[in-house]
Parts: C-alpha cells; structure tokens; sequence
C-alpha cells in the first residue's frame, strides 16, 4: 500500500495565499514517489545454456513473463508486474495456453515459504515480432523437509510472446553482479517492461502439451544438480526421504531501470 503524504495545515495555508509559494509552478502536481518494493520470502536466480545470452530482449521478456506470473499466483494480478495483466489480455485469457494460476491470481495470503525459484533457459528464438522460449525450473526451500514419495525436481515451461508492431517496451539495466544487490534494483519493476508485448503461452509441460516432455536441455540441468536421479518423460526425480534446503541465492537478474527515459 503506498503511503500518502499529508500536509499539514500551516502548509495549506501558505500554498493559497497569493506570493508566498517557492514553486515555479504552483499548479503543477507533485511528483509522486514510486510504489514501494514488496519484501519478498523467496528470490529468483535465473541461468541459461552456454549460448543463449540471459540479456538479449527476447530473454529479458522471458523472464518477465515466469516471474510476473509467479508472483500474481501469490497475489493477484493487480498487484504483479506493470503491463502484465496487459499482456495476459486479462480477464479474456486463453486458458488452454495461460496457466490458470498466473491468469487469475489466487492470493493465498499467510506465509510463503522461504525458498529460491531457480530457473534455466533451455531454449530460445527470438525475431523482432516473436519470441519463444523453453525454461527449467526447480523450487528450493531453504528448510529441509521429509518427504514420504519421490519429489519431481522441476517442470518445463513455455513461454511465447508477440509483439505486432507496437511499443517495444523498454528493457532494464544489464544486472554485472550476481551476488551483489544494486541500490536501484527493484523485485517488482517499476516500469511496463512488456510494452506491446502478448504473452501468448505461458505455462507448463513444455511445447507439446499433450506429451509434457522436458526439454533435453533440462534433463541435463536437473541431473547436473542431482546426480543419479530417477528420469522419466526427461524430468528428473530425488527418492523419498529427507530433501536437504539450501541457503536462499539473491535475486538474479535484478530488476533495474528503465535503462531509457520513459
């Protein structure tokens, strides 16, 4: 919620009172302060096979798209990613190819656990109107837990987007640090970094849905994590028992910018 600065009544005073303003401009508005950032229990660290480069545009939407939507699955669509519910073309969703949970937002409320949404892309094609991606991801929660069946390590998504000849959007600030934290990042943008742009898929089960097959490239991310595990259909899977937690990784790639005047 953001705050609301109050005058008080002396300030009032001097605002109508004819030659006691400092303002060059007395009816211009003041310039309001950006919302504030969410303190967040769970961060985002996101990787990329060797050729695909993690601040191209396209994988820059990419991104946008899992993490805007995992964060209206949180809380609600009005209150992810600037552009977002836009480029869902929420409320009249496709939900064949939008994820019911990032399409509506179902704000759960109460406590989110502390974890890090770790994320590979597999895949990526990218023209100046298209944009096509495939992405690994792996829940981790920093609290080890025990489990009575074997854990599916992650999924594979499908992200599409186009963009018919509109605003690009403007992309962020490269993000050189991966373990540090820029002063200026936000976890929510404070800038519509989808543009004209149409998330036309988003979800899970990877290009085929019908036979849900993880990407190769996938596999060999889960097992490079997970030595020896179990694959079937290409994603991989720990035995029962006791999965370790792991220490929560910073946000990665952070949100900074607008790297343009808006």
């Amino acid at each position: 919620m953001f705050e609301k600065r109050v005058l008080g009544l002396l300030s009032i005073l001097v605002l109508l009172t004819p030659g006691c303003t400092n303002s060059p401009n007395p009816g211009a508005p003041e310039p309001s302060e950006p919302p504030a950032d969410p303190p967040l229990p769970f961060t985002n660290s996101w990787s990329a096979e060797p050729d695909i480069d993690l601040f191209s545009r396209g994988a820059e939407l990419v991104r946008a798209s899992i993490e805007a939507g995992i964060h209206a699955s949180f809380f609600s669509v009005s209150e992810s990613f600037p552009g977002y519910s836009d480029a869902i073309g929420y409320q009249h969703v496709n939900y064949n190819e939008i994820a019911d949970t990032v399409a509506r937002g179902r704000p759960r409320g109460g406590w989110i656990s502390d974890l890090t949404y770790l994320y590979h892309i597999a895949e990526i094609t990218e023209t100046p109107t298209s944009i096509i991606a495939e992405v690994c991801d792996e829940p981790v929660t920093v609290d080890p837990y025990i489990s009575d069946h074997r854990v599916k390590h992650g999924f594979s998504w499908i992200v599409a987007l186009t963009n018919t000849g509109g605003a690009a959007g403007l992309p962020g600030v490269v993000d050189t640090d991966p373990d540090g934290s820029d002063p200026r990042a936000r976890r929510v943008p404070d800038w519509n970094v989808f543009g004209a742009w149409n998330i036309t898929q988003l979800r899970t089960g990877g290009r085929d849905a019908s036979t849900a097959i993880a990407h190769p490239a996938c596999t060999e991310w889960w097992l490079e994590r997970h030595p020896g595990s179990e694959v079937l259909g290409n994603y991989t899977f720990s035995p029962a028992g006791e999965i370790p937690g792991e220490p929560r990784l910073p946000q990665y790639p952070e949100w900074i910018g607008p790297s343009e005047t808006q």
